[in-house]
């Protein structure tokens, strides 16, 4: 028997709906916030995630899908779209557009990781990015779309959890004072740990695997910000408080790409219990310059879909279905079956019409088992005297109705 490949599923059925409900919310709000959409392509050339992601990160050392093409060039797979959306505003000179751009963006991505409930090497990413503003407003304005989904959403017990990580400048010298405490220690360090002390030990603060006295005796990277970023921060802060979006510092946040700077921040519920991020995201002020082009400031926050879902699911989010209409005939009716099948979904309806024929009782039982909410049955009589007969398959009460008043009969019962 033929199978999925490990880590990728289909999506179907209630999970179908809710992910379509969900995509429909993040779509709203985005473009509510004035940000318009981009499409970037699944494949990009390895190089763009090693520079922008991090060479010695998780991704890019053991979860990238790459691959040489028939040229002989390295293509991968994108883990993420951040670093496409960054390649996109260097190629087609968006700088020359009024600043800041704001996008958002939908798409797959793939990362070879051990697949988990709402975690698939195949999944879907919703994000969104403002670029070619320093202005901590943006900030705190990429923080509120992010907030806004979870409340649209009905999520419950929503807050943000939020940090600096500073610019090259002040977070060097954190990088310093915390590779100097971090030495006595080193034996005791997780091995993925033992790496990052060389390469970005500031990543050590994200590790799940530490010792919790280890991390609670390490120093605040926010009490070694230079006088801009601590500005900058507290200025994000500040804007969050105006909108009143319930926040916490939680100073071990950092993010898992080498690209952020500042602000780093995510959406959590305190109903999700261990793994209660919705969605995370940041600042990224040298990632377009690291890749070719000119300094320019950006932030934006990402979520992968499927999470989503699992989260809604989780919280007993429920899906409404558009009723279900079907139209059974006789074959002298077809036309008239056509006619009317037509007319009912241009009304908004969702309509099946029946394909076997037969006689009214075998048509009724395929409609029972579709679930319909009504069966409309046209026949001779019906075509004669421009009716149809409806049976509500609930309480098995026959009505007929006439087709001027097609409409009105079923907008008055619709559930939806």
């Amino acid at each position: 028997m033929m199978t999925s490949v490990k880590g990728f599923k289909d999506i179907y059925g209630e999970e179908l709906k809710l992910f379509k409900i969900a995509k429909n919310v993040l779509e709203e709000i985005a473009e509510n916030f004035a940000y318009e959409e981009i499409i970037t392509p699944v494949v990009e050339y390895s190089e763009l995630f090693e520079r922008s992601v991090g060479i010695d990160t998780d991704i890019v050392e053991k979860e990238m899908y790459t691959f040489m093409d028939k040229s002989g060039r390295n293509i991968t797979l994108r883990p993420e779209i951040t670093a496409s959306i960054a390649r996109s505003y260097i190629e087609h000179h968006f700088e020359t557009k009024p600043l800041p751009l704001k996008f958002y963006y939908f798409g797959p991505c793939f990362r070879y990781e051990k697949p988990q409930k709402g975690r698939y090497r195949g999944f879907y990413q919703y994000g969104v990015e403002a670029i070619g503003d320093d202005s901590p407003l943006l900030d705190a304005e990429v923080i509120y779309i992010g907030y806004s989904i979870a409340k649209k959403l009905e999520l419950k017990n929503v807050s943000v959890k939020i940090n600096s990580i500073g610019c090259r400048k002040c977070r060097t010298t954190y990088k310093e004072k915390l590779k100097e405490i971090l030495e006595p220690h080193y034996d005791d360090l997780c091995e993925d740990c033992k790496r990052r002390f060389y390469t970005n030990p500031l990543r050590i603060l994200d590790c799940k695997k530490e010792v919790p006295d280890l991390k609670r005796s390490l120093p605040k990277i926010i009490d070694y910000l230079c006088e801009d970023c601590r500005k900058h921060f507290d200025n994000v802060l500040d804007y969050l408080q105006k909108m009143s979006i319930p926040y916490e510092i939680d100073d071990t946040l950092v993010r898992g790409l080498d690209y952020y700077t500042r602000t780093v921040f995510e959406v959590v519920s305190s109903d999700l219990g261990a793994q209660n991020a919705l969605l995370g995201g940041g600042r990224y002020d040298y990632l377009i310059e690291e890749l070719g082009g000119r300094p320019t400031p950006a932030v934006g926050f990402a979520l992968g879909m499927e999470r989503l879902v699992e989260i809604m699911k989780s919280q007993g989010f429920s899906v409404r279905n558009k009723q279900l209409i079907y139209v059974a005939y006789q074959q002298s009716a077809f036309e008239r079956a056509i006619f009317i099948a037509e007319a009912l979904r241009n009304y908004g309806f969702k309509v099946l019409l029946d394909v076997k024929n037969g006689n009214f009782k075998n048509q009724t039982e395929r409609s029972s088992k579709r679930n319909a909410e009504f069966t409309v049955f046209i026949g001779e009589e019906e075509v004669n005297t421009n009716t149809v007969t409806v049976k509500n398959m609930k309480n098995k009460a026959q009505t007929k109705v006439e087709l001027a008043n097609l409409d009105g009969f079923f907008k008055e019962r619709k559930n939806v």
